[in-house]
């Protein structure tokens, strides 16, 4: 190996979201697509390390067809790549029992699952939280800190900061000159958020700021939680590799990607590879009912295209008052396009910004819970805003609730 050649290679993908369903669509022929895909940029691009940080299933309890995809990706992957390392890690969509198990059953290997924060005794376990890796001479080139999703209740004595700052001290001293990747699934403030499939996870009252967590010494900082491929300020390279194509229809527009992380002596060095998208996301809007009517009828499409690759669409129609044909209209307009709607979105026409309630005119599914609270307080309390402690507390409780509701 010459010395511009890359000492480490790190595939970084996140948030596969196995076993979604988007409106009750199955997503299984798009993780095929994204899968395979995956196996063959693993080859290309030589890579010695695949890590996926958080979030490998859309539930804490996957259907079996999710599990198999999981296992037989892992098999071929394995099987194919010879010497390559995969690291993967919990997210708050997952059990962290659940990702745990095949580390019992695989014991010290190739393949790493972390779901929970390694504890053994009561104390942070850093023989698993520090993970070797190695080029593909089977030298050691550089670790890997795996912090996975924190529940609230995970930390202990720990916050945060104090977390990542013991993690980072005792990953640099293992490193001892090669480079530590640290990981994590949360959310950094400053990263772009989409609201319709993305819960908002709050560990210790408050969004952690990037800069306190994340000092200069890791070469290279993988996120997950974000679906958006996003880069975070802070004094390292940190990195969101962000979901393989579309939850949800606020993310259509996204670049879906992989990062390829290239860890050399002189520094490290990201490039990003575009996901293809096998299904096309439409949407049509905001029009009043009779063009978006009219849109829907105009869309030319294959009928020949097998239903599985339908594109998604979403219809956006603008409203003055109540319409209560709206939805059989659209519904009707779409019976005959081999099209498969995500949802129909009424959008009030209002005078003033300053008039609109988030409750007004939205469906449930619509609804984000921050939203509704803060709403309702504006509406009892004289219009103000809650105080930052109160909505804090109140995002401290609706993750308390989610994951124990995930962890059952």
């Amino acid at each position: 190996m010459t010395d511009s050649s890359p000492a480490l290679t790190v595939i970084h993908t996140s948030d596969w979201h196995l076993g979604h369903e988007l409106n009750g669509h199955d997503r299984q022929i798009e993780h095929d697509v994204f899968l395979n895909w995956l196996l063959e940029q693993i080859e290309t691009q030589a890579a010695h390390v695949l890590l996926v940080t958080g979030d490998i299933y859309d539930v804490a309890n996957p259907p079996v067809s999710a599990m198999r995809r999981l296992f037989r990706f892992l098999n071929a992957a394995t099987a194919r790549i010879p010497g390559l390392q995969v690291v993967i890690l919990g997210g708050n969509h997952d059990s962290a029992g659940r990702i745990d198990l095949p580390s019992a059953l695989l014991g010290d290997g190739r393949v790493h699952f972390i779901g929970s924060l390694p504890r053994r005794d009561g104390l942070l376990d850093m023989n698993r939280v520090l993970i070797p890796l190695h080029d593909c001479s089977a030298q050691l080139a550089g670790w890997l800190a795996a912090v996975p999703f924190c529940r609230p209740g995970d930390l202990g004595i720990y916050s945060l900061p104090t977390l990542y700052a013991e993690v980072t001290d005792a990953g640099m001293t293992k490193a001892d000159g090669l480079p530590l990747i640290l990981t994590g699934h949360l959310h950094v403030a400053g990263g772009d958020v989409s609201e319709l499939s993305e819960r908002r996870i709050v560990v210790g009252g408050e969004e952690a700021q990037a800069a306190s967590l994340f000092d200069a010494r890791p070469a290279y900082v993988a996120l997950g939680h974000l679906h958006r491929p996003q880069a975070v300020t802070a004094a390292t390279t940190v990195r969101y590799a962000g979901s393989p194509f579309p939850l949800s229809s606020t993310e259509r527009d996204y670049r879906h990607s992989i990062a390829v992380v290239r860890l050399k002596p002189e520094g490290c060095e990201v490039d990003l590879v575009p996901i293809p998208r096998p299904v096309a996301f439409l949407s049509i809007g905001p029009f009043p009912l009779d063009d978006a009517v009219t849109a829907i009828e105009a869309l030319q499409l294959d009928p020949a295209v097998p239903i599985e690759r339908w594109p998604f669409i979403e219809i956006a129609v603008r409203i003055d008052g109540p319409e209560p044909h709206l939805q059989s209209r659209i519904l009707a307009a779409l019976e005959a396009k081999p099209v498969r709607l995500v949802r129909i979105l009424s959008v009030r026409r209002e005078a003033s910004e300053a008039t609109l309630d988030p409750m007004t005119g939205a469906n449930l599914a619509e609804l984000a819970p921050h939203d509704v609270f803060a709403a309702i307080f504006r509406r009892d309390y004289g219009g103000e805003a809650p105080p930052e402690d109160l909505a804090a507390a109140f995002a401290q409780l609706l993750v308390e609730a989610e994951t124990a509701e995930e962890d059952r």
